[in-house]
């Protein structure tokens, strides 16, 4: 039975006779029923006898006495262990080489008397088969905590992947909707190479669904209690066989006493949001958590109306048995969010860039109330109402179990996961480079004398008018407009996966686990693209009608086109999985890890048949809806059966055990199809091999990482929107490989007990192969370098702890499209926070970001195709301004 922290007064009868540490550790760990880490370096050392009546404290401390091994963490229910640097190895007969030693059994909620900690304690979950010291398990890894997430203040999921070198996230969409990229792999957006985890399993597996990738289905709250960010090594065996990188968040479990916390929060831009939870004991081994967050804000851009709201709840119960536990949850998230895409701007000739007279690209934004509320044309006298304020919501539910179990040297886990919910989308999404209105009107009067219906209809046109739609006022000629499309996407989804391993050591220094994984999901999406608005270029942008002088009119209140692309359709997977991986301790210090997975993937689905270019009121005197997409009655089936072979293989050596660890690991990994590619015809899977070599160092004032990659990638491919000169959506599929190489590192280094300095940085070069003309140029979106610099001073003022920490960040050059025509400048930024805390419960930070309001571009014009960024009026999409945040809070 696991043991709770007043458990630890229980007296039980162990039986473990003075024996070497490798066997005596899991043997004293399966009797007392806890979970125990050790170190490597056990050679020689005995651990004492521990034979009678005992409390868990005092047969550890029994056992360990004059070993020199210690407690140095806890990590929720997970004990670590550390060996002091002063303890020499016994001569003793040498043992046959082993693993450090690692108990399958249950875990322990309970503080036990330590020495003073040793370097680097974080114990990890993600990517090992069993609990680990990170820096003992030789996997490019970063956790955070929920401190450091407060001390951040992230305005979404995939902020919190700016603290992992070699993820670089686009986060300027607000609080959701990121486009997310990982070690130099190839894509034009989304997050199709970052599976999301709750608790160890996907919260959805197919990756790849497109305006939904996995960060956008996620929200972050004090229910959380770390999460793990994994870059490759053995992501490709374990769960959905992600191939680039993996972000496990970890929950927040009951406590046997009564534990609790709220948090406040308010923005300078309109937030007020609370956090909350409370745990506890249902019974003898059974504890609770429950929290969640409800938030409002005007958002990081002026919309003039509400841009988030919503809310999440969250509750899990674990029970404790006899040599292990299950852990049950339940998360329900409702929540809506502005989605911000590009603003207008200028493009200097020098190569800079600046705001376009009249528009703030730090806080302003083109959508507003004379664009929240409009209906777009589906069909013959069909319409749809779509409001803004939706923006990029989800109305999601997540329920699971984690199950752990073990007997002897055998280790049984079980990670369960169900979801299922709304994931929509309604945005304005910017199209071509904004013109003078003067200009748009003899591009339409061109575009209407060439239509022979409309000549016949109405003699051909020599001028035009533009009013505000809304007051009918006119607009001058040299007033910037632009096309932007009000885009409706409604996706359901569903998903269900689980995993099964089960684990054994054997004498020879194996550790063998075995898994299955099995996954079925479903989509069923309605996506109306087109829908051309005609706005000025202005903050809150205003519809604009045009009428020209024969009487045509080319607008329907403000649109310039109807629906231009309609995707209907539904899809469904099932993936089974069997992996194998083997976990060897050559020698005290070195071990070798080998996995391999097979997968088998059934995807089947159906999409409804479209007619192009219908004019959807036969009227040749309207031109706001001759190019329509009409959705027919008529479907046709599609359907794919693959299947991929993954593969990993790792080195580990502990060079000085507890202080440096040195790691070499290849791998061999690919995305299954998707039903997105799928429907337009493409590739079926996509492949990376990662060479991958790093160091981990706790020493001293050190503690940090740093590792290299080559990644090769073959069969990648992804779909390109465009935005049409016509007003519709067209797109285009690119295929080819790529190469990549970089750096990354991570580190703290501490030269005094107050002062201490954080560096976090990527240095990549990614460069396309088999790309035809794009052969050689950069892979598209991803900086050179990105680099974090961080100063932290740390103190007390009486009893109170604070931090103060300032954040430089230094972001290089990118180009916005795979041609290499739209380059985006390198910029930097500055934050700062500052945490305070006290011995009462209480504690509080404040955090501002972009103090020095740079001004920087994360997106350029990605549905245009060309040089449009080189100088002139510009669509792309730059940094939110500077804002503060401050909370408050109390545990107890």
């Amino acid at each position: 039975m696991s043991v709770s922290a007043p458990a630890l007064a229980q007296r039980i009868a162990f039986n473990v006779p003075e024996r070497p540490a490798v066997a005596g550790i899991p043997q004293f760990a399966h009797q007392a029923g806890i979970q125990i880490v050790s170190p490597a370096g056990l050679a020689g050392l005995k651990t004492h006898a521990v034979i009678g009546h005992f409390t868990v404290e005092e047969g550890l401390r029994r056992l360990l006495r004059s070993t020199g091994l210690h407690l140095v963490a806890r990590n929720g229910n997970i004990l670590s262990l550390a060996l002091s640097p002063r303890v020499s190895r016994q001569s003793a007969t040498k043992p046959k080489p082993a693993k450090p030693a690692r108990s399958r059994s249950s875990f322990v909620a309970a503080e036990v008397s330590a020495s003073p900690p040793e370097p680097d304690t974080d114990i990890i979950v993600t990517g090992t088969v069993s609990p680990e010291r990170r820096l003992d398990a030789g996997l490019a890894v970063t956790t955070v905590s929920l401190d450091r997430i407060h001390e951040l203040a992230p305005n979404n999921t995939a902020d919190l992947l700016k603290l992992a070198p070699g993820i670089w996230a686009e986060t300027t969409g607000g609080a959701t909707g990121a486009n997310i990229f990982v070690r130099g792999f190839p894509t034009t957006g989304d997050a199709p190479f970052l599976t999301v985890q709750l608790d160890g399993a996907p919260i959805y597996p197919p990756t790849e669904l497109a305006f939904s990738e996995n960060t956008t289905l996620f929200r972050i709250d004090d229910m959380i209690d770390r999460v793990e960010i994994l870059r490759g090594g053995t992501s490709p065996i374990f769960s959905n066989g992600q191939p680039g990188a993996v972000m496990n968040f970890v929950q927040r479990t009951g406590t046997p006493d009564l534990q609790g916390g709220l948090r406040l929060t308010t923005t300078d831009y309109g937030t007020h949001r609370a956090d909350g939870y409370l745990t506890g004991p249902l019974a003898r081994d059974t504890t609770f958590a429950f929290g969640g967050f409800y938030r409002t804000s005007d958002g990081l851009r002026n919309t003039q109306f509400l841009a988030d709201r919503g809310g999440q709840a969250s509750a899990n119960v674990t029970h404790e048995f006899a040599n292990g536990k299950i852990t049950a949850y339940v998360r329900y998230t409702r929540d809506h969010n502005a989605f911000y895409t590009g603003a207008p701007l200028i493009a200097n000739a020098d190569g800079s860039f600046g705001a376009l007279p009249g528009f703030d690209p730090l806080r302003d934004t083109l959508i507003g109330r004379d664009t929240q509320h409009l209906s777009i044309e589906t069909g013959p006298r069909e319409f749809r109402a779509v409001d803004l304020d939706e923006g990029r919501g989800v109305d999601l539910l997540f329920a699971g179990t984690s199950f752990d179990w073990s007997v002897g040297h055998v280790r049984v886990t079980n990670r369960l996961n169900v979801t299922k919910g709304d994931a929509n989308t309604i945005g304005l999404f910017t199209g071509p480079v904004p013109e003078t209105l003067g200009q748009y009107i003899i591009d339409t009067v061109a575009r209407a004398n060439a239509n022979g219906r409309t000549i016949a209809a109405a003699g051909p046109a020599s001028s035009g008018q533009g009013v505000i739609a809304a007051t009918g006022v006119a607009i001058p000629a040299d007033r910037y407009v632009l096309t932007a499309g009000l885009w409706s996407v409604r996706e359901s989804i569903a998903a269900v996966t689980n995993e099964l391993r089960v684990s054994t050591t054997i004498n020879s220094g194996h550790q063998l686990t075995g898994g299955f994984y099995l996954s079925h999901y479903q989509t069923g999406d309605r996506r109306i693209l087109g829908n051309n608005l005609l706005l000025l270029a202005e903050p809150n942008a205003q519809r604009i009608d045009v009428r020209l002088d024969n009487g045509v009119q080319a607008t329907r209140d403000g649109f310039v086109s109807a629906a231009t692309s309609q995707i209907v359709g539904r899809s469904k997977s099932t993936n089974m999985a069997l992996f194998l991986d083997d976990d060897w301790a050559v020698s005290e210090r070195t071990s070798l890890d080998v996995g391999v997975r097979l997968e088998h993937q059934m995807l089947r689905g159906e999409v409804r048949d479209v007619l192009p270019n219908v004019d959807f009121d036969d009227d040749p005197l309207t031109l706001y809806n001759n190019n329509g997409a009409l959705l027919l009655a008529s479907s046709r089936t599609l359907g794919d059966d693959a299947e991929r072979l993954s593969w990993a293989a790792g080195l580990v050596h502990r060079l000085v055990p507890g202080k440096v660890t040195l790691h070499a690991r290849l791998n061999h990994g690919s995305n299954l199809q998707s039903f997105d590619k799928l429907r337009i015809g493409g590739q079926r899977t996509q492949s990376a091999d990662v060479l991958e070599a790093g160091v981990d160092v706790g020493v001293g004032p050190i503690r940090g990482s740093a590792n290299v990659f080559l990644n090769r990638f073959d069969g990648l491919q992804f779909t390109r929107l465009l935005a049409n000169a016509d007003g519709s959506v067209g797109s285009i599929l690119l295929a080819g490989g790529a190469r990549a190489y970089g750096l990354e590192l991570e580190t703290t280094i501490s030269p005094t007990p107050r002062w201490s300095v954080e560096l976090q940085g990527t240095f990549q070069d990614g460069r396309y192969r088999g790309f035809g003309g794009n052969n050689g140029n950069r892979v598209v979106r991803q900086p050179n370098i990105h680099l974090a610099v961080a100063p932290v001073y740390t103190t007390r003022i009486a009893s109170a702890p604070l931090r103060v920490r300032a954040t430089f960040t230094f972001v290089g050059r990118r180009f916005s499209d795979v041609e290499n025509l739209q380059r985006l400048p390198s910029y930097s930024t500055v934050d700062l926070s500052l945490h305070a805390g006290s011995d009462r419960g209480f504690y509080g930070d404040v955090v501002v970001q972009n103090l020095c309001n740079a001004f920087g571009l994360t997106e350029g014009n990605t549905r245009v195709i060309g040089a449009v960024l080189s100088s002139g009026p510009i669509v792309a999409r730059p940094l939110f301004a500077r804002n503060f945040s401050a909370s408050i809070g109390y545990r107890f």
